[in-house]
């Protein structure tokens, strides 16, 4: 079990921006300025993926044919694995024109990416996120909103769409949940400041995605009522109440149904109920130690 280190190089906008840029959210894609990089065949981009999520960090071959087959692996693994490290190699050093410090080496115990000043999408996702979810701990929640904002218009897909692997198909599914959870946390913000009408849009739209994902839910209930929009409120929890019972033969979480109670009481404390809960990271609540590194939040998948 290894974990993420992405090392905290700050912010893009404040070194100035990096000609070479690989995107993880979404397709995988490698860019030189407006030129797009060809990466050659689907489990050397795969590799280039696994590599990507694990910088600076030494990967030996048989975790490598772990990551990309798991347990059922051809017999012309490693082969693959070798000839796909060396174009990567030529693929990245002819993309670095303009000496960007990428380097793909072989330590003596595994192969280690080193992606030097080039830009990686998620690597900035993630200090965008961390970097919002502190300033709300710290009290500054505008701040914390304008970062989650940041964060959230980045996240254009799932992490790199389309490629296959056990330990890729494990960070997507993480990367999705902490995607959703860092978005919880900027609803909750944006309430807190009171603007209740502009994040009813943003819930509409989350609610429509993820619609099993009862926080959500519970947040729109509050932004309609705050906004006058009580029956509407109700309107969603019916809603959410059918497509529980119909899909998993269930009822509402036990929060939902405390708030539906409260809304037919027209109960005037929702108006000044703090949307902030204790595991968000903001404000008022537990004071725990956040890590320096913004992707020491890791995956424990690996």
């Amino acid at each position: 079990m290894s974990g993420v280190l992405l090392r905290d190089r700050g912010f893009k906008d404040e070194e100035g921006p990096s000609p070479l840029r690989f995107r993880l959210l979404g397709p995988l894609q490698v860019t030189y300025g407006a030129e797009m990089i060809e990466l050659g065949p689907p489990k050397q981009r795969a590799l280039l993926a696994v590599l990507l999520l694990k910088p600076g960090i030494e990967t030996g071959v048989d975790q490598l044919i772990e990551s990309l087959w798991g347990e059922d692996y051809p017999t012309y693994a490693k082969n693959l694995i070798q000839k796909s490290i060396s174009g990567l190699r030529g693929l990245l050093a002819d993309g670095e024109p303009g000496g960007q410090g990428v380097s793909l080496e072989w330590s003596g115990s595994g192969y280690r990416l080193d992606v030097g000043h080039a830009e990686v999408d998620l690597y900035v996702y993630e200090r965008l996120a961390s970097a919002g979810i502190m300033a709300a701990r710290e009290g500054e929640i505008l701040k914390g909103v304008r970062l989650l904002e940041r964060a959230r218009t980045m996240s254009v897909g799932p992490l790199v769409e389309g490629l296959e692997g056990p330990m890729l198909e494990r960070e997507r599914l993480y990367r999705q949940e902490r995607f959703l959870a860092d978005m919880e946390v900027r609803a909750e913000l944006e309430l807190e400041l009171g603007g209740h009408r502009n994040a009813v849009p943003y819930l509409y739209y989350a609610v429509h995605k993820y619609p099993l994902r009862e926080r959500f839910v519970w947040l729109l209930m509050l932004a309609l009522y705050r906004s006058d929009r009580g029956n509407e409120a109700l309107t969603v929890y019916a809603d959410h109440r059918s497509r529980v019972v119909r899909e998993l033969g269930a009822e509402p979480g036990q929060a939902l149904r405390a708030l539906q109670g409260r809304l037919l009481l027209q109960d005037p404390q929702l108006m000044v109920l703090s949307t902030l809960r204790q595991d968000s990271g903001a404000a008022g609540g537990p004071a725990t130690p956040f890590p320096e590194s913004p992707l020491a939040r890791q995956s424990p998948l690996r």
